[in-house]
């Protein structure tokens, strides 16, 4: 069983297109397909929800095949997602597994939530693994009184090593990973779980937030912390996309674990992205849901913070070496480059009257697609075509302004020295992404405020992905490739 459901958007209009087709007509986002008959059906039967099981036998066909191609609609803004309801009988066993040092007061917290979940007490373990606390007695004696089982590391060998060892003596079906400082929601595993209805789902990993909301450091991390996914469910196997999800929240089905190796130890950071990577290669499903809730106890001082931002960049160089088939991928569309191209162009030059051009992409863009509704008589506002334009040429030039802040800030700030027009484009950039985030994200901060732990984080971690790079005498996480036009 494929435990989703879908819904038609609100906005969505079904209307005929001749020759016994269909027309699909959504203006936010402004979208126009044209389908068959039965996808028509489909797409009908959903106005009020349907499960993929329910679909699959309303239309007598496979559900993975349903699945996929609802996920197509989705994709392009026509369905909504969420999860169905699965045999409330469907409860396999568990075994939760804590790596830690030197957190014993985090720790307590953690095994204090874990003795709340809603998960059956009888199917569920929980192992502690110490990896060389100072002090050993200390961490033994919070878990005495928690009710779990203590492996205990003589020296430190990391986070892998020790999610490794606790898991080849787990009983459970299911391995639940957390890490100490990490505080789950009572539902937690009750979120996750029953997605392993469907079989060929081998992990699912749930949405980390933020525990601590008082300093300016928290608001920032409340909105920017990588270990947060979001707020939308991702459902993903082989692909070249670089979706994962961290091991502070995932779980794993056990056999998918012990197939796959595990862990590899000798990745101390990206580890998790590694494996995921690997379970999806393998063409197992990666779910990602963000009901599945766990606070994490962040880094609260900024030093600590940057370090640990430089620490993930410093993985890049051997992931994208592991994996040969990853790259960056833009959305590309041959208008909205030639937007990036003029406006760069401009700053690069310093050339005022060279902005005016950059309208013509988005204008031209603007006069083509309502030429074209209108000769297929698709009754679409002129402003919804216009703002569909403009928020792709937007999207487009924030793409790459981040993606000039997050990797290349370094080197344009010291050209910038240099040259003025290159100067200038790295302080569009850095404004430009920046404001972007910060609209969208909402921090609980001033601009000037946010702006600065910006960029001090994608400081902190360009120098990261640079020092990986020169240590593994490889920069092919640089490489960029192309996602496809839009």
């Amino acid at each position: 069983m494929i435990p989703v459901a879908y819904w038609l958007r609100e906005s969505v209009r079904i209307e005929p297109a001749g020759a016994g087709r269909r027309r699909v007509v959504s203006e936010a986002p402004l979208t126009v397909l044209t389908i068959n008959h039965a996808a028509a059906e489909l797409l009908e039967v959903t106005r009020r929800g349907a499960s993929v099981a329910d679909l699959a036998a309303a239309f007598d066909a496979d559900q993975e095949r349903i699945f996929l191609l609802c996920e197509r609609f989705r994709r392009r803004g026509i369905l909504q997602v969420r999860r169905a309801p699965v045999d409330a009988g469907f409860s396999p066993t568990v075994t939760v597994i804590v790596p830690t040092q030197d957190r014993v007061d985090d720790l307590d917290d953690c095994l204090q939530a874990l003795s709340r979940l809603d998960h059956p007490r009888d199917r569920l373990e929980v192992i502690v693994v110490d990896d060389g606390s100072t002090d050993p007695s200390a961490v033994a004696d919070v878990v005495a009184r928690h009710d779990a089982r203590l492996l205990t590391n003589e020296c430190n060998h990391g986070a892998p090593y020790s999610r490794n060892r606790a898991a080849r003596v787990a009983a459970g079906e299911i391995l639940a990973f957390i890490d100490s400082d990490c505080v789950p929601g009572r539902g937690w595993l009750g979120e996750l779980i029953p997605y392993f209805c469907w079989d060929k789902v081998g992990a699912v990993g749930g949405r980390t937030v933020n525990y601590y909301t008082g300093s300016r450091l928290d608001r920032y991390e409340e909105v920017s912390s990588p270990l947060d996914m979001g707020k939308d469910l991702i459902i993903q196997a082989r692909g070249q996309s670089t979706f994962y999800v961290p091991t502070c929240n995932l779980l794993v089905r056990r056999s998918t674990y012990e197939d796959l190796g595990g862990l590899r130890e000798d990745l101390l950071v990206g580890e998790d992205v590694d494996f995921c990577w690997r379970l999806r290669a393998n063409g197992l499903y990666l779910v990602y849901a963000p009901e599945g809730l766990v606070r994490h106890k962040h880094r609260d001082r900024l030093g600590a913070m940057l370090r640990r931002r430089a620490e993930y960049g410093t993985s890049e160089a051997t992931l994208y070496s592991l994996h040969r088939d990853k790259r960056k991928r833009f959305p590309v569309s041959p208008a909205p480059a030639a937007t990036v191209g003029l406006f760069s162009t401009a700053l690069l030059t310093r050339k005022v009257q060279l902005l005016l051009p950059c309208l013509l992409p988005p204008l031209a863009d603007c006069v083509r697609r309502g030429l074209k509704l209108r000769r297929e008589a698709i009754g679409a506002p002129a402003r919804a075509v216009c703002v569909s334009v403009a928020r792709g040429h937007l999207s487009m030039v924030y793409f790459v302004f981040f993606h000039l802040v997050r990797y290349y800030l370094a080197p344009l700030a010291a050209a910038g020295l240099f040259v003025p027009g290159i100067r200038l484009l790295a302080a569009t950039a850095v404004l430009y992404s920046g404001g972007v985030d910060y609209v969208t994200r909402r921090p609980r901060m001033t601009y000037p405020v946010y702006l600065a732990y910006y960029v001090a984080e994608h400081a902190a971690y360009q120098a990261g992905v640079m020092a990986g790079c020169v240590r593994s005498r490889t920069f092919r996480c640089y490489l960029l490739g192309r996602s496809g036009t839009r």
